[in-house]
């Protein structure tokens, strides 16, 4: 089984600029608008990435199958198999296992797939845990979960769930690169003098990533709204296509346009 790594960035002298930016203490923005352009070539093949596609495909499986008689059977026959009762951890298997046998169907899986995988449990999870009562998080009847899961068809809350995903994938794919850079400027004299200071970094490059995300929810609520519609309630996978390559580009616009903001 073969797996698509996105590889090390080369010494180039935009990656370069990277290392010097944490070096010399410079800002969030900075840092985040730098390691995009470095590694741009890195995800030079993001829209023919099967494992980040599908992730989005399932994505709009959530927020398409509230519209049918039985939710949870629509789901099952679209690859996530969610038990009638289950719990808020069953919820992020059924996502798991759907992926994982994806990756299994196509013989291999990419880092970027992974990445994508790990984004979509952690949204869902964002966006149901709020909404349930303490006490049904590790049990939930059938009506329960389809209950928690009935919201992802309002255009609002599918946008909002399309922005926790996308804010999670683009601050993994940073981390990805960064966490080598990050962990030999940490140490006495070094930008991080401690654990703490690091932590402080990378926690304000999650909310700067969150933040960029806004850009991503209105879009994700119109085209969402007009796909399902004109496509008379079931969204093609070529449309997702589309979708998941436009709204990673929004993404990568927007940092570009904070770093330049906040340059001014």
């Amino acid at each position: 089984m073969g797996h698509t790594r996105l590889g090390q960035l080369p010494q180039t002298r935009k990656w370069r600029e990277v290392v010097e930016l944490v070096a010399s203490g410079a800002d969030v923005a900075q840092v985040a608008n730098a390691t995009i352009k470095a590694a741009e070539s890195a995800f030079s093949f993001v829209s023919d990435d099967s494992g980040y596609n599908h992730a989005v495909w399932l994505m709009t499986q959530l927020g398409l199958a509230q519209s049918h008689p039985s939710p949870l059977e629509y789901l099952r026959e679209h690859g996530i198999d969610i038990p009638a009762n289950t719990s808020l951890p069953g919820i992020a298997v059924a996502l798991t296992d759907a992926l994982d046998r994806h990756f299994a169907s196509i013989d291999g899986h990419s880092d970027l797939g992974e990445l994508a995988q790990r984004a979509l449990v952690d949204a869902v999870i964002r966006r149901l845990e709020p909404k349930l009562e303490q006490g049904s998080l590790f049990n939930l009847q059938a009506e329960h979960a389809q209950q928690a899961l009935a919201q992802f068809r309002k255009e609002k809350e599918f946008g909002m769930l399309t922005r926790e995903f996308f804010a999670r994938l683009t601050n993994e794919c940073m981390n990805y690169f960064l966490s080598k850079t990050l962990a030999t400027n940490l140490g006495e004299g070094q930008r991080f003098a401690t654990m703490n200071q690091m932590a402080q970094f990378e926690e304000a490059l999650t909310t700067h990533c969150r933040e960029a995300s806004e850009i991503v929810q209105q879009f994700s609520e119109e085209w969402f709204s007009k796909h399902r519609y004109e496509e008379q309630g079931s969204i093609s996978s070529e449309s997702v296509k589309g979708f998941a390559s436009y709204a990673l580009k929004k993404m990568k616009d927007e940092l570009k346009a904070r770093a330049k903001a906040d340059g001014r």
